[in-house]
C-alpha cells in the first residue's frame, strides 16, 4: 500500500510539471484535455489548452503525451 501511495505522489508531481513554458501549461492540464476531449493532434491540444502556441518548443513533449495517452 505504501508503494501505491508513493507512485500516486510521483504521478501528482508529474502532473504539475510545466510543459509549455511560454503559457505555463502543465502536464496535468494537457492530459485532462486529451482524455476529456479525445484529442489526437498537437493542434487540438493547442486549441484546448493554448500549449504550443508560443514558441512551439514544447511540441515534442505534447506529442509524447499524446502517444502516452492514446496508445
Amino acid at each position: 500500500m505504501q508503494l501505491i501511495n508513493q507512485l500516486n505522489k510521483v504521478r501528482m508531481k508529474d502532473n504539475d510539471e510545466i510543459i509549455c513554458n511560454c503559457l505555463q501549461v502543465t502536464r496535468g492540464e494537457i492530459i485532462d484535455a486529451i482524455k476529456t476531449k479525445g484529442l489526437t493532434l498537437i493542434d487540438e491540444v493547442s486549441d484546448e489548452t493554448e500549449a504550443g502556441t508560443g514558441c512551439s518548443s514544447c511540441h515534442d513533449d505534447i506529442e509524447a503525451i499524446l502517444k502516452e495517452i492514446n496508445d
